[in-house]
């Protein structure tokens, strides 16, 4: 469980409680709100993502949020978005993070340093199960071509099968 102020609960819940199904949905666990209280009902791994990825969701409010050791992790993936692609990728007001993290059921937000600068390739998490994250990668990496032909797909050769 965690417990939060009144203020906090409104961003736990999320628009329509988008951020909740977010949440279950990427992590796999149930999550609930009685009163100020959030619950976290599944397996332990289920319950423990759970809470991380809220904890994130909050550390975001605060400033850049980096996971360390998320290369280590089998619920992360992430894709570097140069800097010029950043606001086409996100949409205006976040619009296209959210229907991508709405499409495929995972959580996404770039990740920084707090000493890394604006301007070069940041890195976007996608948290969630592995099939939702590739899903949710191939989509990113498709609107990034489309800003920016070439990012991904340099040197990839046309391939044709002999059948």
């Amino acid at each position: 469980t965690m417990t939060f102020q009144d203020d906090e609960l409104s961003y736990a819940l999320g628009k329509q409680g988008g951020t909740r199904r977010k949440l279950e949905r990427s992590s796999g666990a149930i999550v609930q709100y009685v009163g100020h209280n959030a619950l976290f009902s599944g397996a332990r791994p289920e319950r423990k993502r759970a809470r991380e990825y809220m904890k994130w969701l909050f550390e975001q409010l605060e400033g850049p949020v980096y996971v360390d050791g998320w290369e280590d992790r089998d619920d992360c993936t992430v894709v570097e978005v140069p800097g010029d692609c950043i606001g086409y990728v996100t949409g205006a007001r976040r619009a296209a993070l959210g229907n991508i993290e709405e499409e495929w059921g995972v959580l996404m937000f770039f990740m920084n340093r707090r000493s890394e600068g604006r301007g070069r390739a940041e890195q976007l998490i996608i948290c969630g199960p592995q099939r939702a994250r590739r899903g949710a990668e191939l989509k990113v990496m498709s609107s990034v071509e489309t800003k920016a032909p070439g990012t991904f797909t340099r040197g990839v050769r046309e391939k044709t099968s002999s059948e």
